[in-house]
């Protein structure tokens, strides 16, 4: 009865440490990649950033390392910061090299517009999740979705 009791606690306790993966900053086919690819990867960075910022709140696994094991929560949140560390410093040196690539050209009139609607729509549906009314699953497939449609 001891061995299983010690044996459900140590599971409890290993399961209580959350820690959110931190993404290389460079990463080695970063030169390589296309303007779209680059896009895509300052998509996933910015998903990997607002992953990392919500495992820093109050979550099961936190709760879980507060009671079981009081330390794991300094880790977690610890190593959540350096994955959203990382992930912003990601962003930036991706959009570094969006635009050496000129990506980012002038664009008409008609583009602007497109531009408009989609930030008007990201809005939309930040607000959406903000309020409560779509998950967080729901909202980053949207987003993804509006900014794949976009390009």
């Amino acid at each position: 009865m001891k061995k299983l009791i010690a044996g459900i606690l140590s599971i409890l306790i290993i399961a209580s440490c959350s820690t959110p993966k931190a993404m290389d900053i460079v990463q080695a086919n970063d030169s390589k990649m296309t303007c779209n690819e680059l896009m895509l990867a300052i998509e996933k960075a910015t998903v990997n950033e607002d992953i990392a910022h919500s495992n820093k709140g109050v979550t099961d696994e936190n709760i879980l390392s507060g009671l079981f094991f009081f330390p794991a929560y300094f880790v977690t949140y610890g190593t959540s910061i350096h994955a959203q560390y990382n992930a912003s410093e990601r962003k930036e040196h991706l959009l570094k090299l969006y635009n050496s690539k000129n990506c980012a050209k002038p664009k008409d009139v008609e583009y602007q517009k497109i531009v408009a609607k989609t930030l008007a729509k990201l809005e939309q549906l930040k607000t959406q999740y903000i309020k409560g009314i779509i998950s967080e699953d729901d909202y980053l497939i949207a987003r993804r979705q509006l900014l794949l449609e976009f390009d």
